[in-house]
């Protein structure tokens, strides 16, 4: 079980900085109709989903580099409230948002969580 969460967790690492590149690459990704979001909404967008990446992958690198799981947890959290976020700000402004991304976000900040719960539950000694 072990081994499926960490396999799991360096699936959704890998998955969220490609899909971050991609949608920094093309909108259309999560915004299905952005032929007319020009502005401070689209950057608003784009600043979101840079942060994302950046974040993304200076935590990974700093968990490879101390071997400690503390930046899964963050990177989770962060992940789901962004999910949040993304919703609040569509509903708002009144914008599509492609439900895949809203998607890729819980599961993405799931799989981080697991990742840190998981190796918890898995040391912590069991009494009866």
């Amino acid at each position: 079980m072990k081994h499926a969460i960490t396999l799991n967790f360096h699936f959704a690492v890998g998955l969220s900085i490609l899909g971050g590149i991609g949608v920094l690459a093309n909108i259309d990704l999560v915004l299905p109709e952005s032929e007319g979001l020009y502005g401070p909404l689209r950057n608003n967008l784009f600043i979101v989903v840079g942060y994302l990446l950046i974040s993304q992958i200076v935590l990974w690198y700093f968990r490879y580099r101390r071997g400690s799981r503390i930046e899964a947890l963050l990177m989770g959290l962060i992940f789901f409230l962004t999910a949040g976020g993304v919703v609040f700000y569509a509903i708002l402004n009144n914008l599509p948002i492609n439900p895949l991304f809203i998607l890729a976000l819980v599961y993405l900040g799931a799989s981080h969580l697991l990742y840190y719960f998981g190796e918890r539950m898995a040391t912590t000694p069991r009494t009866l």
